[in-house]
């Protein structure tokens, strides 16, 4: 066995299998002849480089991501808006895995699924990617109102109700007055679409007086008004867009409908006489202003009318009424000459007991006699119109004359 060995320099014993003395300084790496704060300041000089190093390369990274996920981003966008909703999807959750959590494109992606057709496994995606952005903004005006879309397409009306309610009270970016406004407008037609024309109405008589100087939405919300019946509310909406332009053909056809709803079909005419020179293609302007001149034309109780006049006008009535109520009669095959409790039967008795009185030398002598055989025509005219087909020309300007504010009577 090999003796061992001391080294001739420090003293200290070469371990066995070595040739060289480990302890001795010129032995050793020289870093470790290096005191230990000089080592320290080393150390710290290399970390203060790296550090700067390790930053600009993570920075350098996540720049990238960012970048890929606005480049798939973009193409999304695009894609969703030529209509590629697959490939949009696609696009989107690709944007996803370089930018998690990002709100924006979270929102995109549910948009996105929420135009897939006849997917209910993409509604209830794009509903939980709607759920997990309001839980982090539960007064985002655009998340809610997109979740009351999903809710009206999945017929829930409750749903719907809540979160339209939540967008029109919610916070919007940018021009929250006008956002809040359209999610209100949208609510009133759900409300209409769902048969729920008290609540349409109640929510735009709470829109009406906040509407700005714009005549095209003037005239929108005040057709909404109209489907509502709400026409004392329609017609200041109208008159206000009439304000700011008056040859405005919808709005002068809005203030002509409203009139002629209310029975005033003289101030209806008017308008609607107006609305239709400006636009001849409005075609239910036109019907309605047809219907306004028949009534004038066949009320014998307009001022200014002479005896003679008012006379004429009260046997054309009476007579059209009659030509309706036998056929009326014919079409359901019901002989008004035989005796029953059928309403036209006892009708037509009436007008028969009346025909010899009303004639025009007569009725032009007594207005008590007029009034009756008006009266009779009128009747007769309700009552057809409830049993057999809605009237047309003179006989519907006979059922209308009964709507006249204060009875259209003298």
């Amino acid at each position: 066995m090999e003796s061992e060995r001391i080294c001739p320099k420090c003293g200290h014993k070469i371990p066995w299998g070595q040739t060289a003395c480990p302890f001795c300084p010129g032995a050793r790496h020289w870093l470790w002849t290096l005191r230990r704060d000089t080592l320290l300041l080393i150390t710290c000089a290399l970390l203060l480089v790296l550090f700067p190093i390790t930053g600009f390369v993570v920075r350098n990274y996540f720049a990238m991501e960012e970048s890929f996920a606005e480049e798939w981003f973009a193409r999304g966008e695009q894609d969703l808006e030529a209509k590629r909703v697959v490939a949009a999807l696609a696009d989107f959750r690709t944007a996803l895995s370089y930018s998690h959590n990002n709100p924006l494109y979270d929102l995109r992606l549910a948009q996105a699924l929420m135009q897939v057709p006849d997917s209910p496994e993409a509604g209830a995606e794009a509903r939980t990617y709607l759920l997990s952005l309001l839980d982090r903004e539960p007064g985002n005006g655009l998340v809610n109102v997109e979740l009351a879309r999903l809710a009206a397409r999945n017929h829930d009306v409750s749903g719907a109700l809540l979160y339209y309610h939540a967008a029109v009270y919610g916070a919007w970016a940018g021009d929250q007055v006008t956002k809040r406004r359209s999610a209100r407008l949208e609510l009133v037609q759900f409300l209409l679409d769902t048969g729920q024309a008290d609540a349409a109405r109640a929510e735009l008589i709470a829109l009406a007086p906040g509407l700005p100087a714009d005549p095209a939405l003037q005239v929108r919300v005040g057709n909404l008004l109209l489907q509502v019946k709400g026409y004392d509310d329609a017609l200041r909406v109208f008159q206000q867009a009439l304000s700011q332009d008056p040859l405005l053909p919808g709005a002068l056809a809005g203030v002509g409908q409203c009139y002629f709803q209310k029975g005033d079909y003289a101030l209806a005419e008017r308008y609607l006489a107006r609305a239709v020179h400006q636009e001849p293609a409005l075609v239910d302007a036109t019907a309605m202003l047809t219907a306004a001149r028949d009534v004038l034309n066949i009320d014998p109780f307009r001022r200014h009318l002479g005896n003679p006049e008012r006379a004429r006008r009260a046997v054309l009535a009476f007579n059209t009424a009659r030509a309706r109520l036998e056929s009326c009669a014919a079409a359901r095959r019901l002989d008004l000459n035989a005796e029953g409790i059928n309403r036209l039967q006892q009708l037509y008795a009436q007008a028969d007991e009346l025909e010899p009185q009303a004639q025009q030398r007569s009725l032009s002598r007594d207005s008590e006699l007029l009034s009756r055989v008006m009266d009779t025509a009128i009747e007769i005219e309700q009552e057809t119109a409830r049993t057999c087909s809605q009237p047309q020309g003179v006989d519907l300007a006979l059922l209308l004359l009964a709507r006249e504010p204060g009875g259209a009577r003298p």
